[in-house]
């Protein structure tokens, strides 16, 4: 019953909120799904939804905030152009292969290796 008044993106059946995904046009609603979700295969589909997107790169951070899914952490960094918060990740994150992928990264934007592959 309660699940009549929740949003899609909320409701009790794992299947219910997967489908729910390609109906979710606000990023802020992605977020609270990657960050909150107990399914990883909701949590990396949202995520998959979010980058095709192309949100503000805040979201971007607040997924590497407060995420706990290291992976997701991991997939994020891939994505982001914020070298600030990419330092900060590449200093302070718990997972060693996280650290890395943000050094890789930050190296991918300072010499914009992939900047004559995208024209």
């Amino acid at each position: 019953m309660l699940n009549w008044f929740r949003p899609k993106w909320k409701h009790s059946n794992a299947d219910v909120r997967k489908a729910s995904l390609a109906e979710i046009k606000d990023p802020a609603i992605l977020v609270e799904v990657i960050i909150g979700d107990s399914e990883w295969f909701i949590r990396h589909d949202a995520l998959a939804v979010l980058r095709a997107m192309q949100p503000d790169e805040s979201h971007y951070h607040r997924l590497m905030r407060e995420s706990g899914d290291e992976e997701i952490r991991r997939k994020v960094v891939k994505v982001m152009a914020d070298e600030n918060e990419l330092q900060r990740v590449a200093e302070n994150d718990k997972y060693r292969y996280i650290r890395d992928a943000a050094e890789h990264r930050l190296a991918e934007l300072r010499t914009g290796m992939w900047d004559d592959i995208e024209s």
